[in-house]
């Protein structure tokens, strides 16, 4: 019996070893942009720079801070309201429907994680800002914390 079942393991040891020389790796990964940014960039983010001319000529849209609520606590651009990423899926009915809206965090990712799940929730023109508050204050207002 023992001798059946060390023929039935090196069987199937030899299939695995088998198949695991004839998989193919791929021949290059993503570059870290691909990653980050899997779609047209042009099409899901926006310029510190083109949300300060939206903000000057009065354009109506939703700016929403998806930073935890300290966070908004100290600096937050003027007209943003806050929903922590966390609480998004709760309170999305909170933000009007149908609205031009543009998401901003920290350095840009929890935004574009925000912009995704709102697209995905039906709202039609929604944006991340590049590089989040930090690159606004960088760029555009530097009297403005930088944490």
């Amino acid at each position: 019996m023992f001798k059946r079942i060390k023929k039935a393991l090196r069987k199937i040891r030899w299939s695995f070893t088998a198949k695991a020389r004839d998989r193919k790796l791929p021949k290059a990964a993503p570059s870290v942009v691909e990653a980050i940014f899997p779609l047209d960039t042009d099409t899901y983010t926006i310029t510190p720079q083109h949300l300060e001319e939206m903000m000057n000529t009065g354009k109506s849209f939703v700016l929403l801070d998806v930073r935890e609520a300290w966070e908004y606590q100290m600096v937050h651009l003027e007209g943003a309201i806050s929903i922590p990423l966390g609480e998004l899926l709760k309170r999305f009915r909170d933000i009007k429907p149908g609205s031009e809206v543009v998401v901003y965090c920290h350095w840009g990712m929890r935004s574009l994680d925000a912009a995704f799940l709102l697209q995905q929730l039906g709202f039609k023109s929604v944006k991340c800002l590049l590089g989040g508050i930090d690159r606004w204050a960088q760029e555009i207002d530097p009297q403005i914390l930088r944490y």
